[in-house]
């Protein structure tokens, strides 16, 4: 890595770029899983409708099988998620030298969000058949009940994990010494905060009047 360009590495748009690729591409892959979820996801649920859209499944272990899908397929998003998004700058930071971490982290939170958002959505969108029947169903019809959350709580897992997995990589690079798009003798000093003054003697010149 070329020292001469890191601290000084001139200010312009490219942060909001790699910003902006990192957010589009965990958003498309959002919308990607979405059809995975639809796909991997057990038999669905039969129920009993209440009418008005609502239906008594009891304790159903489809509809929890499900959910969990879910949880599974948004976890290992974030998990690959959050490893190649921190990956990708140590290649960008060959290139140009410039500390993008906490630019990525953001837009990988965002990004994030906005997948599990997507996956959810599609994934119910793809089993609308199944929600129509069950908004006109009337009291006490059974019914095949679509992909849907219960819980929205499921929602932070992809976030969650890419964060977790984001900072873990980190932590291992402070640990390594190689910070990507850190210059060398910034990562040197940080290492080493006891290294001694190089500059002028705060006492001018002479000898040390507190020496022995």
């Amino acid at each position: 890595m070329d020292d001469r360009n890191g601290a000084d590495a001139p200010r312009g748009p490219r942060p909001l770029i790699v910003g902006a690729w990192v957010f589009g591409a965990l958003a498309a892959a959002g919308a990607l899983l979405g059809p995975v979820w639809w796909l991997l996801a057990p038999d669905r649920a039969e129920g009993t409708a209440l009418g008005e859209g609502e239906v008594f499944t009891g304790t159903s272990e489809a509809l929890f099988a499900g959910e969990g899908t879910f949880v599974l397929v948004t976890a290992l998003a974030g998990l690959l998620s959050g490893y190649a998004v921190y990956m990708v700058q140590f290649p960008l930071a060959r290139r140009r030298p410039r500390d993008l971490r906490l630019w990525c982290l953001l837009a990988g939170f965002l990004g994030s969000a906005a997948g599990t958002l997507l996956t959810w959505r599609i994934g119910m969108l793809l089993d609308t058949p199944l929600h129509t029947a069950l908004a006109r169903a009337q009291a006490g019809d059974e019914v095949t009940v679509g992909l849907h959350l219960d819980a929205t709580a499921f929602l932070v897992a992809w976030p969650f994990v890419f964060v977790l997995q984001y900072a873990l990589l980190d932590l291992i690079s402070m640990v390594r010494r190689d910070l990507p798009g850190v210059p060398r003798r910034a990562r040197a000093a940080a290492a080493s905060p006891d290294t001694p003054w190089s500059g002028p003697s705060p006492v001018g010149e002479g000898p040390d009047p507190l020496a022995r």
